[in-house]
């Protein structure tokens, strides 16, 4: 019997935060549904809350990773073994509150295809994280060619022909933000606040966030390497010019010896050429991951599959 939804929800050390989401869950969906974790390389003993609650709901399904491979990575794993008509995409964490989930499945009955939540805030998040934030996504849409909608989060509900195209996608360096607003459809979002974490920390490190970031910016866009060779031609344009009035200079017998003009010019022609070399490099080791076919996951063990 297909299930009314598939609810997708990656797990990473989240052990004490397991039982309550459950709890929660059954409570807000009272249709047929199906509940896939994905433990992403858990060493908390996230797996073992899984197999107790999965020993006696038939309805929870696991899928246990061989070594933690991200996020993106469980997701689209999730995805392969959905089988609802419905496919819900959440946290673990209790930030995605389930009781929002009723208004997600009426807004697939208006007819769109794509729900999604859009963070108007977090409880617990601090100042900081909050400007940085805002700072990261006005930059990566200064220089991505597909739009990512700011606080608009991993909470999305969608209809089977979503699923089906995401499943078509064989990239190994996934951006799914981009990816959904990338397909199209006809989409919609709801906004919500989401409340504190319960238990736990966090998995999305400043660093963290800087990568995830890179890998949608060399997913989405050419813009950085026309960016570089903008620069290299202002800078050469500069050059030149320098050249010239150097020339003049020297025939007019004004010159003034000097080392700090040469080693300023030095450093900054240097500095822009390491620059460049490094993001060249980032696309070239993108599509090295890509050439290599590297399977995306690797599955250690299987519940109620």
């Amino acid at each position: 019997m297909t299930p009314y939804c598939s609810v997708i929800v990656p797990v990473y050390n989240e052990a004490d935060n397991i039982a309550s989401f459950y709890a929660e869950l059954v409570k807000h969906i009272t249709a047929n549904f199906e509940l896939i974790w994905i433990n992403d390389g858990s060493n908390d003993g996230s797996l073992q809350q899984i197999k107790k609650i999965a020993s006696g709901d038939p309805r929870v399904r696991c899928v246990s990773f061989s070594r933690n491979f991200g996020q993106q990575a469980a997701l689209m794993a999730g995805l392969h073994y959905a089988r609802g008509e419905r496919i819900v995409l959440m946290d673990g964490d209790l930030q995605h509150p389930p009781e929002l989930l009723p208004a997600f499945f009426n807004k697939l009955d208006e007819g769109y295809d794509l729900v999604s939540g859009k963070k108007m805030g977090t409880a617990d998040i601090r100042q900081t994280k909050k400007h940085f934030t805002k700072l990261f996504y006005s930059i990566l849409n200064m220089i991505s060619d597909t739009r990512i909608e700011p606080d608009v989060s991993d909470f999305r509900v969608f209809n089977r022909k979503i699923a089906d195209a995401l499943i078509k996608f064989e990239e190994r360096e996934l951006f799914l933000r981009g990816v959904f607003n990338w397909i199209g459809f006809k989409t919609t979002t709801i906004d919500f606040v989401a409340p504190a974490r319960k238990a736990g920390e966090t998995k999305y490190s400043f660093g963290k966030m800087i990568q995830l970031g890179l890998k949608g910016t060399l997913s989405f866009s050419f813009k950085p390497l026309r960016l570089s060779l903008l620069i290299g031609t202002i800078v050469s344009l500069a050059s030149f010019c320098y050249i010239i009035y150097a020339i003049v200079v020297y025939f007019k017998g004004h010159t003034i010896p000097g080392w700090a003009s040469l080693i300023i010019g030095v450093m900054f022609l240097g500095g822009i050429q390491l620059i460049m070399i490094g993001l060249i490099g980032e696309y070239i080791a993108s599509f090295f991951n890509e050439i290599k076919k590297r399977p995306l996951f690797l599955i250690d063990e299987t519940i109620n599959c």
